[in-house]
Order: C-alpha cells, then structure tokens, then sequence
C-alpha cells in the first residue's frame, strides 16, 4: 500500500475561500507526501478550469508541480449526479466532464477513478430499476475507459443523511451485484471507510467481502453526521482490524486520505504542520497493516 492523500485536504479554506490545486500539491509536497488522488469534484462544482476549455494547461501544470516533490496521482475522484432522476440539471456538462476526467487520468498515469452510482428513487423496485440503469449508464464509460487503461472504482455511499430514503450501493452487497454484473476487467471497488463505520457496518468484515474487487480507499474518520470526514483516530473508527483485514486481502492499491475538513478553519500558516501530522497518522496505520497476529508470530 501506498499513503495517500486527497486534493481536498486543502480545498475548504477560512472564510469560505477555495484553495488552489497547485497550493495542494506543494503544501503536501512539502508536508512529505510523495502519492495524491486528485478530486475532480471539488473542481467542478466551483468552476475551476477544469471545466473550461483551458483544462489540458491546468492539469499541465498541475503535473509539472507534482514533479517537483516527486508525487505521483494513484486515483481520482471522477463527478458524478443522479443520472436515475429524469429531472437532474446540468445533465449533459456532467456527462462530459465524468470522461473528462478519464481522459485527464489517462494523461496524469492514474489507474482507478472513483465514481458514485445514481439511485431510483421514484422506482417501485428502486433496487433492481437502479441496478439495470447504472448498467445501462456505466457501460459505454468503463468501454471509454478501458480504452485509455483507466479502471472505475464504484464507491460504498451511505443515506443516513438522506433517511428514510435509501441509497444505492449504501449496501456493499448492491455494490459487488453492479460491479460483478459488468462485463469489462476495468470495474472495481473504492472502500469508503467512514460511509460503512458510521452507517454502523463493520469495515474489517465489509473489506474481506470486497476482496479483490478492492482497487481504491477513502480513508476518514468521523463524529456524527454534521462532523465527517475527519483525520483517523478523531472518531470511533476501529482503525487495527480495518488494517488487517487490508493485510488479510493483499490489498497493494493506493490508502488516500479523504480528510476535507482537516485544514478547513486553519490559516495558511498552520496548514504545513496539520499536512505532517496527518503524514505520521498515515503512517503509524500503514505500520499496523505489516502487524501479524500474536498467534502468527508464535507458530514461528
């Protein structure tokens, strides 16, 4: 496994204010990040150049700054929306934009992009109609992909926020049904961590059901609803048997910190210590991931 961070633990800044990709990647740089996942999503919902015309340069110099500190891109975060809702807005700039974002990974090296399944919400069977429609919207996407050696990673979501309503692929179970029914070697898994811990599901065993389907992680840990997203070890989160169960299954891909609130309040000032501190948290995990049980070591 590789340590890893989003673009969006620096994003969110005092006042309102949104950071700037190149600002991101020389805090982490600096901060000793060598691996980032870059999230389309944040650049897209606030109109950054990667919505425009002028997005090739953008990315450009996004890698030349990459460059830099050695970092490389292992992931992405691709947008997405409710394609199941008839009445979703912006439906064909988003279209566009999600192959976008395959194209820029095929540019920037970047193996999986990450993506959201949309829901049937209005449907009598919403599980069955939105399994056949995600099929019927993801295929031509993976065939686009698969063209430019780019994999989709479907991420576990969670509706707690959203309840009673529920969610698509808010149970792992949904999740592995759409990922296995495709019939393209370039669909996988992005485990979102807190999406199972506090939607009460147990991520250690959700991990070992996943498997080999597993080729992306979100990694954060959480409060309650209002208070997400946060750096491990600042919620409940049983981080040990997560990690071993990473061991457990071989899992080599990349561990991307999705921690958008971690720097949100700070001053810029105080964002290169909060960079290296979430650096050893990240690293003190990944040390856990190597820990054989007792009983292992024993029989040696």
């Amino acid at each position: 496994m590789r340590l890893s961070t989003s673009t969006n633990i620096y994003f969110n800044r005092p006042g309102g204010e949104k950071g700037s990709l190149d600002r991101c990647i020389r805090f982490c740089g600096q901060g000793g990040y060598r691996r980032m996942d870059l999230n389309f999503v944040d650049y897209t919902n606030f109109r950054f150049p990667f919505v425009g015309g002028d997005y090739q340069r953008w990315i450009g110099q996004a890698m030349e700054t990459a460059a830099l500190y050695d970092i490389t891109f292992g992931q992405a975060h691709a947008p997405f929306y409710n394609f199941c809702d008839p009445l979703a807005e912006g439906r064909e700039e988003l279209d566009a934009l999600i192959l976008r974002s395959i194209d820029c990974a095929q540019t920037m090296g970047i193996p999986w992009v990450a993506i959201h399944a949309g829901t049937d919400f209005e449907a009598a069977e919403p599980r069955r109609s939105s399994l056949e429609k995600n099929r019927a919207y993801f295929l031509p996407v993976l065939e686009y992909a698969e063209k430019r050696n780019v994999g989709i990673a479907f991420e576990n979501l969670w509706d707690l926020n959203i309840a009673p309503r529920k969610r698509y692929t808010a149970s792992v179970e949904d999740l592995i049904e759409l990922v296995d029914s495709f019939p393209c070697s370039n669909a996988g898994i992005c485990f979102d961590v807190e999406h199972a811990a506090i939607s009460r599901q147990d991520p250690a065993k959700l991990t070992r059901l996943i498997g080999k389907r597993l080729k992306a992680t979100h990694i954060s840990d959480y409060l309650d609803m209002r208070a997400n997203h946060l750096l491990p070890f600042s919620g409940p989160t049983e981080w040990e048997p997560f990690m071993a169960a990473l061991r457990d299954i071989g899992y080599a891909g990349d561990f991307a910190f999705e921690i958008q609130h971690h720097t949100e309040f700070l001053p810029d000032e105080l964002v290169p210590s909060a960079v290296r501190h979430s650096l050893e948290v990240g690293t003190y995990l990944l040390r856990l991931a190597e820990k054989r049980p007792k009983e292992e070591a024993s029989h040696e």
